[in-house]
């Protein structure tokens, strides 16, 4: 499985959400540094192997996190397992007891219903689906898509569900196009090449393409959603019952990653331009965007995860006589 360890890298994503450029290999965790590291950096650490898709523009909020010593002020030695084909490959790396917690999209639903060990804490700053169905230039509409080719990431990641959500609301069948799973592939440069007719991507991928005049806009997947959550936070069983203060911290210092990186917003641009090769124009409006959409308090919104879970029912993900119970799904105790 492939599956690289970072310590210094992770973002909040999303099922097969590849946000664009590469991770690299390390092993020893970040040293604390700065003023917020403080004299509590003594304190035993506890390991939390977080499990994470693509390294991208959202990595950065922790990693600043991580290098300013506020996982370790909270006792967090945080090491990171990056699973680039998507979400389902991360649920899989639960199975066999490589992560300890998580961050991504419906796959940790799909897992949940089929019984892997896992609950769901939280929920990241951004919880909606953040696909865009982007096509080459001179296609305009979801029908002209009839008989051509469209990369949608992994099959059972969250690119896949959406476009399929897509055709469907547009009146048409996932047969009637040709879909190509391309999960940790650079969407750029699939559309930019010709080898695709249309990608299912996120930002700043979708806002890259339409500068450079390579893509047209066709769908938001949120706007065909309805009331919706895509992303989660997710604990095992067993590290719930063994560090559940661990959990709590982790939420915590998270939060203060977040807050450092929307109250230092030039440092953050910084970070984001070593971590993908864009221009600093598309990441200074993305971090924008993206700070703007923010909910720190991370609470999971229970109806928006009972219409996912009918949806990726809906889509033949999971068994349709799975009932969602927010009691056995849902643990929102380590935000009280």
């Amino acid at each position: 499985m492939a599956a690289i360890l970072l310590a210094v890298t992770m973002a909040w994503s999303v099922s097969g959400c590849a946000r664009g450029g590469e991770a690299t290999s390390g092993g020893a965790s970040a040293s604390p540094s700065g003023a917020a590291a403080g004299s509590e950096t003594s304190k035993e650490q506890v390991t939390i192997r977080f499990a994470n898709l693509a390294v991208g523009l959202e990595s950065a909020y922790h990693q600043l996190g991580i290098e300013h010593g506020i996982f370790s002020k909270y006792g967090i030695d945080l090491q990171v397992v990056n699973f680039t084909k998507g979400g389902a490959e991360a649920t899989a790396g639960v199975v066999s007891g490589q992560v300890d917690m998580g961050s991504y999209g419906t796959p940790i639903l799909t897992g949940i219903a089929k019984g892997v060990d896992m609950k769901i804490v939280a929920s990241p700053p951004i919880k909606e689906s953040p696909f865009y169905l982007v096509a080459k230039k001179g296609i305009t509409s979801v029908q002209e898509l009839k008989g051509k080719t469209v990369a949608t990431g992994a099959f059972g990641g969250g690119n896949h569900q959406s476009f399929v959500k897509i055709l469907e609301k547009n009146g048409m069948k996932e047969s009637e196009v040709n879909v190509v799973a391309t999960g940790g592939t650079d969407e750029y440069m699939i559309l930019q090449s010709g080898k695709a007719d249309a990608i299912e991507t996120v930002e700043p991928v979708v806002s890259r393409l339409v500068a450079d005049n390579i893509g047209t806009l066709l769908v938001k997947a949120a706007d065909v959603y309805g009331d919706y959550q895509h992303f989660y936070v997710f604990a095992t069983g067993d590290f719930i019952k063994e560090h559940p203060e661990a959990v709590r911290n982790f939420l915590k210092a998270s939060r203060e990653s977040h807050e450092y990186a929307r109250d230092h917003f030039e440092e953050l641009v910084a970070k984001g331009k070593t971590l993908v090769n864009m221009d600093e124009k598309i990441i200074r409006e993305f971090y924008k965007n993206n700070i703007a959409q923010w909910d720190l308090s991370f609470k999971v919104n229970v109806t928006g995860t009972e219409n996912a879970v009918k949806i990726i029912q809906g889509l033949g993900e999971i068994d349709k006589n799975v009932v969602f119970d927010p009691n056995t799904w849902i643990d929102s105790s380590f935000l009280e």
